[in-house]
């Protein structure tokens, strides 16, 4: 990939959330997401920010709200963190 990328536990469940469906609105995750998590739609936006701000998500413009998609493949960002799917990867070969 290139770039040296580290995603904290809460935002490999929005990368999650968004490779099982994608795109998603905001909207869309939270209601994915809180049952499971507590976070309100406020932990979430703050979240996909951080995303986006390290190039992990997009978003293009919906007809009434924000479509989110990962700009990571599920595979790659495993390998960069050193994650179990990366030795998946491998073994699968």
């Amino acid at each position: 990939m290139g770039r040296q990328l580290s995603l904290s536990a809460g935002e490999w469940q929005i990368m999650e959330c968004l490779w099982e469906k994608s795109p998603r609105t905001l909207m869309e995750m939270v209601r994915e997401l809180s049952p499971s998590t507590g976070w309100h739609k406020s932990t979430i936006v703050t979240m996909v920010g951080r995303l986006e701000a390290k190039g992990a998500v997009t978003h293009a413009a919906g007809e009434r709200a924000k479509q989110y998609a990962p700009l990571l493949d599920r595979r790659d960002a495993a390998r960069e963190e050193g994650s179990p799917l990366a030795l998946l990867d491998i073994l699968e070969k």
